[in-house]
């Protein structure tokens, strides 16, 4: 005889497979370093009051601090996207002729998905799945702009298929483990300069050449990270919480295209020919934690730190499995980034007993080393205004959000060997609006 599931538990499969599709959606942004912060609309303003799980607290919180879902009675599903406009130029000088160079990237809105299930197993453990994404980077310019032999294109797109469990020690100990099983794309395309490369003119001469060979390289990898969780109430009006989301080491594989002018596919058909790759690359690890206080029955404070490892980002491999010139079959790129910091604070006040407001600052810490800046990263440490509004029922919930993001200049030194020419990013801001909707059971 067959046994009809639960309808809690036929709901719990339903979330599962709605996340699951939620998760094929596309993803990436700019952030300090290619890091992402926006893991919910509600976090987007104070991450703090998640990361500590302070008082009325959502699915969403186990972006932050997985040990937050003991919070949550039931099962509860959400469902949410953040949709960012980010804008930057380049401003650079031309290092033969000393003409002023300007390039902007493309205009574009990139939508970062997010879906959560949480499910209360019994009074001590709680099941939680999340799929969202902690990475990407968006920095794109026309193929013919000034600073073409850096870059033209850098897209990173990621990922989280995210299983954590939760313990609820006592009611006032909390501690969380999972995994993040993430999947990680990058493309990066550049043009390289043949007749600079030949002695026919200056090497890397940002003019306009129709001899450029455009180069694109596309490759992924999944791996698992590891996800670490603790909230603690101190007392019944202050609440701490940390988390620890850990490196993961892809060995990216892909394909090496190269696209030759009719003229170099005469002159050199032994070169630039495809082929497959494989590059190292290091998603660092992120140390989280935050404190919220209940500072009056409306008012809820809160104070955030992430400390991210970037120091792992010191450069930029890329193995050819077949030469793409005689004796080159290496594509090497310094980086030495340093570890950075992201610092938050934030505000809850009920409204009344449905509609809170919110608003938070951030200072975010760019890790790029000034000595080795490019044009793939856009901007240098941020601050980022947020404001919130959240309605609260018996079975639903939903929060809308709005951020400003201000990147302050920072300066490019000159590298004609890597087609990086003097200057400075610049203008770079963006804006970023987010909902969230959330359903208990």
């Amino acid at each position: 005889m067959e046994h009809d599931p639960s309808p809690r538990a036929s709901a719990l499969l339903s979330s599962l497979a709605a996340v699951a599709l939620a998760a094929l959606l596309p993803s990436a942004a700019q952030a300090a370093g290619f890091a992402l912060e926006e893991g919910s609309a509600r976090g987007n303003v104070n991450p703090a009051s998640l990361m500590s799980g302070a008082g009325a607290t959502e699915p969403g919180a186990l972006y932050f601090n997985p040990a937050a879902i003991t919070a949550l009675p039931g099962t509860q599903v959400e469902f949410g996207v953040s949709c960012i406009r980010p804008e930057a130029e380049v401003l650079a000088v031309n290092p033969y002729t000393g003409e002023r160079l300007v390039g902007k990237a493309h205009r574009k809105v990139w939508t970062l998905p997010s879906a959560y299930v949480t499910h209360q197993l019994n009074d001590s453990l709680w099941f939680g799945f999340g799929a969202f994404t902690r990475y990407g980077l968006g920095a794109n310019f026309p193929r013919t702009w000034a600073g073409r032999y850096g870059n033209y294109k850098a897209e990173i797109l990621s990922m989280d298929f995210a299983p954590q469990l939760a313990w609820k020690v006592n009611d006032r100990l909390s501690l969380a483990a999972g995994l993040s099983i993430r999947y990680f794309d990058i493309e990066l395309a550049q043009r390289l300069d043949a007749a600079g490369m030949n002695g026919l003119r200056n090497y890397n001469d940002p003019s306009p050449s129709p001899f450029d060979v455009d180069q694109d390289l596309h490759g992924d990898d999944v791996h698992p990270a590891l996800d670490l969780g603790l909230q603690w109430r101190i007392t019944d009006d202050l609440t701490f919480g940390a988390a620890y989301h850990s490196r993961i080491q892809f060995k990216v594989r892909g394909d090496a295209t190269w696209r030759k002018p009719p003229a170099v596919a005469a002159m050199a058909p032994g070169a630039f020919n495809d082929t497959p790759f494989t590059a190292r690359n290091w998603n660092p690890d992120k140390f989280m934690a935050g404190l919220t206080w209940q500072a009056t029955e409306r008012l809820a404070l809160s104070g955030g730190l992430t400390f991210t490892t970037w120091h792992l980002y010191d450069d930029l491999l890329i193995k050819l499995e077949d030469e793409m010139l005689p004796g080159r079959s290496e594509l090497a790129s310094v980086k030495e980034w340093h570890d950075a910091w992201r610092a938050s604070v934030g505000a809850d006040y009920a409204l009344d007993e449905h509609w809170t407001a919110r608003a938070g600052y951030t200072w975010d810490q760019s890790p790029i080393n000034g000595v080795y800046a490019d044009y793939l990263v856009p901007g240098d440490n941020r601050s980022i205004f947020a404001l919130g509004l959240g309605w609260s029922g018996e079975d639903w919930a939903f929060e809308g959000s709005y951020f400003y993001e201000y990147v302050e200049d920072y300066r490019v030194n000159a590298r004609v060997r890597n087609g990086v020419y003097s200057g400075k990013y610049q203008n770079a801001d963006g804006h970023c609006v987010a909902f969230s909707a959330t359903r208990r059971f």
